[in-house]
């Protein structure tokens, strides 16, 4: 497994590294560079993705502790023998 993977990375960077094609500023036309408005800054992007894995990252701790709560509190209850 170890290897095929290891040799699937390495085509994949050989090839990223292949098909790699020049692009020199002079050779676009002024009219065909225009500014999207609507694109993120990737500083902004960036923010968004860490943001969000922190965010995912602490719900699921705290649904894992609620249920583990949860599950202990049973067998507590379970085992009480006293009268309410």
């Amino acid at each position: 497994m170890g290897e095929k993977l290891l040799r699937v990375m390495t085509i994949g960077i050989i090839g990223m590294f292949c098909h790699v094609k020049a692009v020199h500023a002079a050779s676009i036309p002024s009219s065909d560079i225009y500014y999207n408005s609507l694109a993120p800054s990737p500083f902004i992007v960036g923010v968004i993705i860490v943001g969000g894995c922190i965010i995912a990252t602490l719900s699921y701790v705290s649904w894992k502790k609620y249920k583990g709560e949860q599950a202990g509190n049973k067998s507590l209850r379970k085992n009480d023998k006293s009268v309410d």
